[in-house]
């Protein structure tokens, strides 16, 4: 059989996972709860306390007053003390109907008057003490006592008289009862009105949340605009956040259709040429035609190859940028490996190739996959479209920035196009051999934004054109 103990826990558990995670008005309705109830606990229990008190001080005060009347009709006559109680100090203690009153009267010497004998006295030792209260058990029943003194000076008796009342206490509880079933009556009201209210007032507090979740599930997959909505301080940073984050999507999806429409067009024509090409050697019987046609669409396909790696290049750059984790790496060996992957992609003709850097590691952080991917571009740029003779690759550290520098002795790019070939599909200028996909500069300016970093040309003196990376050194792990 299963125990009530852990069913009480599983559900303490189920009920915090459900209420605690999905739902922050659930949250708040939960710790109202325990606020108002905690708060509606100290309420009865001091409800509780001054109901007591009440109904303790009110019949206190009729308990003395019978000892003072009862007290007053002490007296000495013929020689001897005698006491008369007056039926009005009776009369008022008589209201509570299901109680009992007992009394007792004692001469200085310690002698009963009259009442009953074995109620205890607590009599003050001087005239000028209060009456004295206190609580006591009589004929097996709980009583509230009250004990005053009389000083008697008559020359048959000296000393002082000690009047003792005691009364049970059904009817004190009662009114205790009555008060605090009152006072509890208001307090629940309270509770429960405030515990509503502030329901009302969380649930309008969260109310700027609702309508930004109504206006984001009211949109179409492909709205990516602003949200226009009347928000509170409060919100108005999750908002901005919002929107902030429609704007880069928006961005992504603007540079995504554009970049789709461009690769779809430049894909289309060297296919479209292999196909002509493919179609007129079908028809063509000059074995010289063969060859050069051949050569034609061997040249078209390599132009696609090299397009697609690019594409995937960029497409690369673009996810990483993001997602990848960054890491500390040497960038001297990663950038030979990029010389190595870039240059042979030209070598067909007589190329010089070099590379030149520091004996020691240079550190970097970043994604050492996004700077390699954009090394190799600027090589194989440079190898393609500016190399007559001479291509090289220097790495170097200085002022806390490293510096790659790639180098051809080509004519380069006029100063007035600097700007405009790091656009996606770009030529390189009318210096350039064969067609060119235009998109390793842009893959390179990707890989050095994302590094921190800026990519910067010169002419060369008296010859040659130059592409710099300055990327920021994070020092030595060590």
């Amino acid at each position: 059989m299963t125990r009530p103990l852990p069913l009480l826990r599983d559900w303490v558990a189920r009920g915090r996972a459900g209420l605690w995670r999905d739902s922050v008005f659930n949250q708040l309705r939960v710790l109202l709860a325990m606020v108002f109830a905690g708060g509606s606990a100290i309420a009865f229990g001091g409800a509780w306390y001054f109901s007591n008190d009440a109904a303790n001080g009110a019949y206190d005060q009729l308990l003395i007053s019978a000892a003072v009347q009862i007290a007053e009709t002490i007296s000495v006559e013929n020689g001897a003390l005698t006491v008369s109680p007056p039926d009005a100090a009776f009369e008022t203690l008589a209201l509570a109907k299901d109680d009992r009153v007992f009394y007792a009267v004692r001469a200085p010497g310690g002698a009963l008057l009259t009442g009953y004998e074995g109620l205890r006295q607590a009599a003050p030792k001087r005239a000028s003490e209060l009456p004295r209260l206190s609580d006591d058990r009589f004929l097996g029943i709980p009583v509230r006592s009250v004990s005053l003194a009389r000083y008697i000076s008559a020359p048959e008796a000296r000393g002082w008289s000690v009047v003792t009342v005691s009364q049970s206490r059904q009817g004190r509880r009662a009114l205790a009862l009555k008060l605090m079933a009152r006072m509890s009556s208001l307090i629940l009201a309270v509770s429960v009105l405030g515990f509503w209210v502030s329901l009302s007032a969380a649930r309008r507090a969260l109310a700027p949340l609702s309508r930004i979740e109504a206006a984001l599930e009211a949109r179409e997959p492909h709205d990516v605009t602003p949200l226009a909505i009347d928000s509170p301080r409060e919100t108005r940073a999750l908002l901005r956040a919002i929107n902030q984050s429609m704007a880069r999507l928006a961005d992504r999806m603007d540079r995504l259709q554009k970049f789709a429409a461009v690769a779809a067009h430049q894909i289309r024509t060297p296919l479209a040429a292999v196909a002509a090409q493919l179609e007129v050697l079908e028809h063509d019987d000059k074995t010289g035609a063969h060859t050069a046609r051949i050569h034609r669409i061997r040249d078209r396909v390599n132009e696609l190859g090299r397009f697609t790696h690019q594409l995937l290049g960029h497409a690369m750059i673009s996810y990483r940028r993001d997602m990848a984790p960054r890491e500390r790496f040497d960038v001297v060996p990663l950038a030979r490996r990029a010389l190595e992957d870039g240059a042979p992609l030209a070598l067909g003709r007589d190329l010089t190739v070099s590379f030149k850097g520091p004996e020691g590691p240079v550190w970097l952080m970043g994604d050492p996959i996004i700077l390699k991917e954009g090394l190799t571009n600027l090589v194989h740029n440079a190898a393609l479209h500016g190399a007559d003779t001479i291509l090289e690759l220097r790495v170097e550290e200085c002022d806390g920035r490293c510096r790659i520098t790639v180098f051809d002795d080509g004519p380069g790019i006029p100063e007035a196009d600097w700007e405009s070939v790091f656009q996606p599909f770009a030529s390189r200028g009318p210096a350039s051999r064969g067609d060119s996909a235009g998109l390793g500069l842009s893959i390179a300016r990707e890989a050095a934004h994302s590094h921190n970093g800026v990519i910067r040309f010169r002419q060369g003196a008296p010859r040659g054109f130059e592409v710099e990376l300055y990327l920021p050194v994070a020092g030595d792990p060590s």
